[in-house]
């Protein structure tokens, strides 16, 4: 079976194909990385930062020492 455009020239209108879908899939793009960018500017330390506490360190003001070691059992 033959195509119905075979053998003829079918021009394309390259003005609204596709378009709006690009510049939304963009306009979306450029959304989320400045999302993306906004929060690591926020909430971003860098580790060499003297201000930067790693999870569960001790603050520099805190009394508490860390437990020592359990003694070893004595054997039967």
């Amino acid at each position: 079976m033959a195509s119905p455009t075979e053998g003829r020239h079918v021009p394309i209108n390259p003005t609204r194909e596709g378009w709006p879908y690009a510049i939304a899939t963009t306009l979306l793009a450029v959304a989320l990385w400045f999302g993306a960018w906004s929060i690591h500017k926020a909430t971003y330390r860098d580790p060499t930062d003297p201000m930067f506490r790693a999870k569960g360190a001790l603050p520099h003001t805190s009394t508490v020492k860390p437990a020592t070691a359990a003694p070893a059992a004595a054997e039967h």
